[in-house]
């Protein structure tokens, strides 16, 4: 009796691999691409075609997805965990509510894509392009998005707390309302982003260019401000702004600032 117990508590400590996923469910998906929530843990879909494929609720956990076609594709909801998505096409596809954490979607083109609500928690998206995709409410906290291109995305309202964008595009992008703390913006292009009420305690902004950009109502206490390009950007309202911070920065005759505070123009 000791040893079948034994036996079953081992075979409960396996990992998820054990249970992993059926050939004829793959077999499935190539001819049909459609498998709305199969269980395709661990399943060897590098260079796969499956542009516009069905695959909602799917269990693609530890999956191997570098490099393969999922433009327009339908992930909501999906469990993506772990899953590398490397070089992957998903322009346009939908990953509403899909769980991404410590996935692998480096240099991904996830370009129009829709990921709103999606939990993004330590993914690897360095280099990835994110043009004019939706991520609002999603969760990013502590993801790799150095040199990932955001410009016009919406991430309203996503927590990007100490998220890592150092040299990040974010032209236009609008951030109202996002969650910054301690997050890695320096270098980044923010040119004309919306940050409307974003919480920026604590924010690396070194180098940053904010020229009009809209930070009205934002928290910026103890946002690292040096060698800051303010020009035109707007800072009404603003809270936790000190002119020590302000002056570590440069800015220009459009730069609105809270009353009593100054600052010097970029050179």
């Amino acid at each position: 009796m000791k040893h079948a117990i034994l036996v079953i508590v081992g075979l409960l400590a396996l990992p998820d691999m054990v249970l992993a996923f059926e050939q004829k469910d793959v077999d499935t998906l190539m001819a049909t691409r459609q498998c709305e929530e199969c269980d395709l843990r661990n399943a060897d879909l590098k260079a796969a075609d499956l542009k516009g494929a069905r695959l909602a609720g799917a269990n693609l956990r530890d999956a191997d997805l570098k490099d393969a076609d999922l433009g327009g594709a339908d992930l909501r909801g999906a469990d993506l965990r772990r899953a590398d998505l490397e070089k992957s096409a998903l322009q346009g596809a939908r990953l509403d509510g899909a769980n991404l954490v410590g996935a692998d979607m480096e240099k991904a083109r996830l370009d129009g894509a829709q990921l709103g609500g999606a939990d993004l928690r330590g993914a690897d998206m360095e280099k990835a392009n994110l043009k004019g995709a939706v991520l609002v409410d999603a969760d990013l906290r502590g993801t790799d998005l150095k040199r990932a291109d955001l410009s016009d995305a919406n991430l309203s309202g996503a927590n990007l707390e100490r998220a890592s964008l150092e040299r990040a595009i974010l032209r236009g992008t609008l951030l109202d309302g996002a969650r910054l703390g301690w997050a890695d913006l320096d270098r980044s292009d923010l040119k004309l982003a919306k940050l409307t009420g974003a919480d920026m305690k604590n924010v690396k902004l070194k180098r940053a260019d904010l020229s009009g950009a809209n930070l009205s109502e934002a928290n910026l206490t103890d946002a690292v401000l040096r060698i800051t390009k303010l020009n035109g950007a707007n800072l009404s309202g603003v809270s936790g702004l000190t002119q020590v911070q302000l002056d570590r920065a440069c800015g220009n005759d459009a730069t609105v600032l809270p009353q009593g505070l100054t600052i010097k123009p970029c050179g």
